[in-house]
């Protein structure tokens, strides 16, 4: 799924663009084509909910997979409403067929390792990024710019006949048990005493951090290049800094999970925040000539940016319960896309008044910093309110019982998990 709608659906345009662009399309209208994505994708949030209650998630992603390839062969009509509708398409499919879907699809089937799971899936959009891009380009060079789209259209029916022979909401639709074991006992009994909805504080304050990490996860990937060439470096430098970012953001999703499961979701979140943060200032260092600032940047940035695919299921699934997991994540989600609408042309205006992309970086890098204080008293509101994966009681040393989360099991000799003893019913 993610490979296909988030990969090769939705990516793959800012490699067409030029190519639309080299058809007498304005520069504008070409920009404006990931907008208009960008603008579907956060509307079809608003009906993704109820999309996958009358739909069961096979089928659901099923048909925004086929939505993505119709996306795809409207492309070939050519012409600037064809663009637009096909934009539209992929919007949909992308709103309706990537993080939302994978994350209960995952929430069904894992209950130990899930960060793990979470970090493999995630890296799908890079994989098709680093494999899809160079064929895609050499397709258009050789053939043609619609041999290109049939050949997408192509992937992405396939990918979506793939997901209807393979994905299964449940394991107990294939006879199998929930991955976890003892793990999935624990949770459950957790979440019977937490159904109620978070409390409208955490809740506003994921908002606005999800608000920042959109308008900066959708934006820095795609100046790159622009940055690189602007601060003095050839083309072909920027080039192979930017296939280096995207060769360490796909290891980087995939150690980024189980970093998560070893020591925690939020001092994960906080190292990865931390990273990218570093990584955007070494703008400064970047003259033209220093390769270290250029690469010490791609290495940064292409690990810290993992946090933005990987962590807003991981933080779902630690500060709610399984039945509110569905709805906060399309909490989360509908800001992220929200940000992505709203920033994505800032950088492009910042350079038309200072003639470079370095300011855009350094505003990245306050934006980042100001969401990972939102993550530390998103936990800290957690935890005295003990929403933190539950409620539980802890047994010191001492034989002294009190109320914990799982972020301080290793404090405490022994775990009891007994609801019906908790204060205020938890």
């Amino acid at each position: 799924m993610i490979l296909c709608n988030m990969g090769v659906g939705s990516s793959m345009l800012t490699i067409y663009l030029p190519f639309i662009e080299a058809q007498g399309i304005s520069h504008s209208v070409g920009s404006s084509l990931l907008t208009v994505k960008c603008l579907f994708s956060f509307l079809t949030i608003f009906a993704v909910g109820v999309y996958y209650r009358k739909l069961s998630l096979r089928l659901g992603m099923c048909i925004a997979t086929l939505i993505g390839a119709a996306g795809t062969l409207v492309y070939c009509l050519g012409g600037v409403p064809a663009y637009y509708l096909g934009a539209s398409l992929a919007g949909i499919a992308y709103g309706a067929g990537t993080v939302y879907p994978v994350s209960l699809l995952l929430a069904n089937w894992f209950r130990k390792d899930r960060g793990l799971a979470v970090g493999i899936t995630s890296a799908g959009s890079g994989v098709a990024t680093m494999l899809f891009s160079p064929i895609v380009t050499s397709v258009i060079v050789r053939h043609s710019l619609r041999a290109a789209f049939l050949l997408q259209a192509a992937f992405l029916t396939a990918g979506a006949g793939q997901i209807w022979l393979i994905v299964r909401d449940t394991p107990e639709e294939t006879g199998r048990e929930i991955y976890g074991g003892e793990a999935a006992e624990t949770a459950s009994a957790q979440e019977d005493g937490q159904d109620a909805p978070l409390p409208r504080s955490v809740l506003w304050m994921l908002a606005v951090m999800m608000l920042l990490n959109g308008g900066v996860g959708f934006s820095f990937i795609g100046h790159l290049s622009v940055l690189s060439i602007g601060c003095g470096y050839p083309a072909e430098v920027a080039a192979r800094t930017v296939s280096l970012f995207g060769m360490l953001m796909v290891t980087g999703k995939f150690l980024t999970g189980g970093i998560a499961d070893r020591i925690g979701t939020k001092r994960c979140s906080v190292l990865l925040l931390t990273l990218f943060f570093l990584g955007c200032l070494c703008v400064t260092g970047m003259d033209g000539r220093s390769m270290f600032w250029l690469t010490l940047l791609a290495v940064l940035l292409g690990f810290g940016s993992s946090v933005f695919n990987v962590g807003p299921p991981l933080w779902a699934a630690e500060l709610s319960s399984r039945p509110q997991y569905a709805s906060t994540m399309r909490w989360m989600q509908l800001f992220y896309n929200l940000g992505g609408i709203a920033f994505t042309a800032v950088p492009g205006m910042i350079a038309d008044r200072t003639g470079e992309y370095r300011t855009s970086y350094y505003l990245f890098a306050a934006m980042v910093a100001v969401s990972l204080l939102i993550l530390f008293l998103v936990y800290r509101e957690a935890s005295h309110r003990g929403l933190t994966q539950g409620t539980v009681f802890c047994v010191s040393s001492d034989s002294k019982m009190s109320p914990c989360s799982l972020e301080t099991y290793d404090h405490f000799a022994e775990i009891h998990i007994d609801l019906r003893g908790a204060p205020d019913g938890q």
